[in-house]
């Protein structure tokens, strides 16, 4: 989905980008407020005791033919103190389930009845980094807590821009808009005290079918814990499977 710019102005909470403008220049948009928005909405959410966020998460997918694909996942994501997660991906092909207990990580598979645990770190930012460097995992809505945190990939940015505010569930939310190398990106913020994500939407920009991965939040800042969430216990008929490194360097 492209970003189409249809107001001369938009003009919103101070933030501002004249879509006339950037069409007739060849310098990019680099809007300083949008980019601080995606850097505080960041900063934010690494700074959340816990919560738990539940997401309708939909990729294309471009068969050989060309033509897409549309597969829906539901995710859900439960954070502790950053030191315990739990995390489901519900999915039309597979549902796998991710536990971590500040100690080991757990990857279970319910309809195949299998799972494969590893040692982790002892925090949580440092477990996603290795067991997605290591064993190739990837947690759901794991790119939740990088959002701002990366200089380079806010270096990378070729335009950023203010697009207007829109209701996401029910929220007001304001929506910004940004390109990237091969990539466009759109997200949609709360126009409030606590800057949570509503949307995000992802566009591949160097494959023809321009392929679309979108993900709708709801969040709950108080969810209702207990430690027994966070480790996992293999039910009757499930089956232990090791896991092994992915990568050449590991050690």
């Amino acid at each position: 989905m492209k970003c189409h710019l249809c107001y001369s102005w938009l003009l919103v909470a101070g933030l501002t980008v004249t879509a006339q403008a950037q069409e007739d220049s060849d310098a990019p948009v680099l809007n300083p407020q949008v980019i601080n928005k995606v850097i505080d909405m960041g900063t934010y959410l690494r700074s959340l005791p816990a919560f738990e966020v539940q997401a309708l998460v939909t990729r294309d997918t471009v068969l050989d033919t060309g033509q897409k694909i549309q597969i829906q996942v539901l995710a859900r994501l439960l954070v502790d103190s950053k030191k315990r997660l739990y995390a489901k991906a519900d999915g039309d092909t597979r549902s796998l389930e991710y536990y971590y207990n500040g100690k080991q990580l757990t990857q279970y598979s319910p309809r195949l009845q299998y799972y494969t645990t590893v040692a982790a770190p002892n925090n949580l930012a440092d477990t996603l980094h290795e067991v997605e460097h290591y064993y190739d995992i990837q947690v759901p809505m794991e790119d939740l807590f990088l959002f701002g945190s990366d200089q380079a990939q806010i270096d990378a940015l070729k335009s950023a821009v203010y697009v207007g505010p829109s209701n996401i569930n029910g929220q007001r939310c304001d929506h910004l808009a940004f390109r990237q190398e091969n990539t466009d990106w759109q997200l949609w913020i709360t126009r409030s005290d606590k800057p949570l994500p509503c949307k995000l939407v992802i566009t591949t920009t160097d494959d023809p079918s321009f392929p679309e991965s979108s993900a709708t939040y709801r969040w709950n800042l108080h969810p209702v814990i207990t430690p027994s969430m966070f480790t996992f216990v293999p039910r009757k008929g499930d089956v232990a499977i090791a896991l092994k490194k992915t990568n050449e360097g590991a050690q």
